[in-house]
């Protein structure tokens, strides 16, 4: 870590700041921004966890920081440019997943510190943080909250950053850097009035992938995302979660037995259902860093055991005027329920010029099971005359089955941002043959520019046992959660960008909804310039009472998020401070998302401490 003492840059800002208003967080050159002897304090305070943010693009500009190195900004790009994902996807997932402020999503990136500009365009904190506590312990979480607290300034909380609305960064804000929270510890004979079995404490900062191994080693199995360098803690369970394990143990949500959490009045509580219920029903699903700080979680697992596997793909070799291809994709999607029995899932890709269902799960089952399920759509296309490849793979255990599939573990190989936007698709769609028929067609619309791809998790949920929690219900009735995936480009311009968000926005997703009437949406994978109601699609009708839950946990409005609960409370002033409180235009937006589309970087961040 830099000594905090060993340099000071001052902003040269664009434009004049106005003086605060009296319900906004301080900026940097504000007179209520705290000194360099307040950071030192508070460095001291934590006994040395204080890092000062200096973006990892930094080595490939001469200005500020002086650590211009063009080596290193090569291979930095290498790993940076995530058009290249299917190539390095786990080295570059973990460039900015490892570091304590940087940002994976490019569109909060802001271009302010890219490392694909020149290297004169001076490197900027734009969105970053302008610290980050390196938190050990909840001590540490409650030291953050009350130097936030005492010197007025953002507080955001980021934990392994995945992260589509830039809720985990923010400008002129000191970050809890949750990531090193590393620890599991197993208990075999967990007991409480409405669980009796297998469990696990996890440290905040456990990956995905680290959980699986950490478990594995004890036989277990443990319900997690597709992406390895998820935190199990964060956003994953505590915005829903889905899963391989879906069909036969639920959301992440529903596996979540203690929420260890620190609240903004500086309180360490234990949730449960019994104990602080209303916290624990509010932190399974209702959105992560908005009630308090996770700090820990416990969760069930599950005796290990044998898992099938299979995949499929079939290319679209359609000439003109023929709809081999997508009468063959409609009646997959007409196999959803099928495909789910006895706690089956599938996870595929739709293209323009492809189906290929990556993944094909069947948890306790054999190859001869892989087979039966699928003969009848294999069927289907050798009536249809598609040339198709099919594999079965048979593994001892889940752990293994999820390394052939999903791996290489800890990491896993998965695109790690993306322009992307997750509708869940009801049960009734699928089973109603002209709604399917709607649906296939708004598909089509999205993948058949060769702009975007589709990525769809199937399962059943149908007639689960889950605790009560604020999981969106419309979960509870789908039959498939669909994304629509485009690619960031770091040569590109940010207007070529833009406009790809923007097709999504306009276009892509209202066709996606209105084939879905009634769902909504997976909160952690919608792309911020969404313009349906996000309330009702994040979380239906349990908005009114997580908004309660908000307020009685966070009374002095201390963490916000891009459409989270209570973020329509907050608005960002001219010069880019976080304010409490409406403003009289119904504008909710980030600094940094009204500069990257007015094609500015913020240039307001770069003083990290007055004398």
């Amino acid at each position: 870590m830099r000594s905090l003492g060993s340099f000071i840059l001052c902003s040269t800002l664009a434009f004049a700041k106005a003086a605060p208003e009296p319900t906004c967080n301080y900026i940097a050159g504000d007179a209520g921004w705290p000194t360099r002897s307040e950071w030192d304090q508070l460095n001291q305070t934590i006994s040395g966890q204080l890092i000062q943010t200096v973006p990892m693009g930094s080595v490939c500009h001469y200005e500020p920081f002086g650590n211009y190195n063009e080596t290193e900004c090569n291979e930095l790009r290498k790993d940076w440019d995530f058009r290249h994902w299917k190539f390095k996807v786990w080295e570059m997932g973990q460039i900015h997943v490892t570091h304590p402020s940087e940002i994976m999503n490019p569109y909060y990136q802001n271009r302010s510190c890219d490392p694909f500009t020149s290297a004169e365009t001076p490197c900027e904190l734009g969105n970053y943080a302008s610290y980050s506590i390196n938190v050990t312990s909840a001590r540490d979480v409650i030291a953050g909250i009350q130097f936030a607290k005492e010197k007025n300034i953002r507080l955001v909380v980021k934990n392994t950053g995945h992260d589509y609305h830039g809720r985990s960064s923010g400008s002129n804000s000191l970050a809890l850097w949750m990531y090193n929270l590393k620890t599991s510890e197993i208990n075999h004979n967990y007991r409480s009035s409405y669980y009796s079995g297998a469990a696990v404490r996890l440290g905040a900062g456990m990956g995905v992938g680290e959980s699986y191994m950490a478990v594995h080693e004890h036989g277990y199995r443990i319900v997690g995302g597709e992406c390895g360098t998820v935190g199990v803690a964060g956003g994953y369970s505590q915005g829903g979660g889905h899963s391989v394990l879906t069909s036969e143990n639920g959301l992440g949500s529903d596996q979540v037995l203690e929420w260890e959490v620190v609240t903004t009045t500086g309180e360490y509580l234990i949730a449960t259902p019994e104990q602080n219920s209303d916290l624990y029903w509010a932190l399974s699903g209702g959105g992560g860093g908005t009630y308090g700080v996770v700090v820990g979680v416990t969760v069930k697992i599950f005796k290990d055991g044998p898992f099938a596997g299979g995949a499929l793909v079939f290319n679209n070799t359609d000439t003109p005027g023929k709809e081999v291809f997508w009468k063959a994709v409609e009646l997959w999607y007409q196999y959803f329920p099928s495909f789910t029995v006895n706690n089956n899932t599938v996870q595929f890709v739709l293209l323009n010029s492809t189906l290929d269902a990556q993944a094909i799960n069947l948890p306790g089952q054999t190859v001869e099971d892989v087979n039966k399920l699928m003969a009848p759509y294999l069927a289907e296309l050798d009536g249809l005359g598609i040339q198709y490849s099919f594999t079965t793979e048979y593994s001892e255990t889940y752990y293994d089955h999820f390394n052939n599939y999903y791996g290489p573990l800890p990491h896993g190989a998965e695109p790690v941002t993306t322009i992307l936007y997750a509708r869940l698709v009801p049960r009734k769609v699928i089973q109603d043959k002209k709604a399917n028929a709607k649906l296939i067609d708004s598909l089509r619309s999205v993948v058949e520019s060769g702009k975007w791809l589709i990525g769809c998790g199937v399962f059943n949920l149908q007639n689960k046992i889950h605790p009560d929690n604020a999981v969106l219900p419309a979960w509870r009735d789908a039959q498939a959660v669909c994304i629509a995936n485009g690619f960031w480009n770091f040569e590109a311009t940010a207007e070529e960008n833009l406009k790809l968000k923007e097709e999504l926005a306009d276009f892509h997703a209202p066709a996606m909804d209105a084939a879905t009437p009634g769902s909504g949406v997976y909160m952690n994978e919608v792309d911020p310039l969404y313009k349906g109601d996000w309330k009702e699609a994040m979380y239906g009708a349990n908005y009114e009472l997580l908004l309660d839950i908000k307020h009685k946990y966070d009374p002095d409005h201390l963490l916000f998020g891009h459409m989270s609960v209570g973020s329509d409370e907050f608005h960002f002033d001219g010069s880019g401070r976080l304010c409490y409180g409406q403003q009289d235009s119904n504008i909710n937006l980030d600094v940094g998302l009204v500069n990257q589309a007015m094609g500015w970087r913020s240039s307001w961040s770069m003083n990290w401490g007055r004398e």
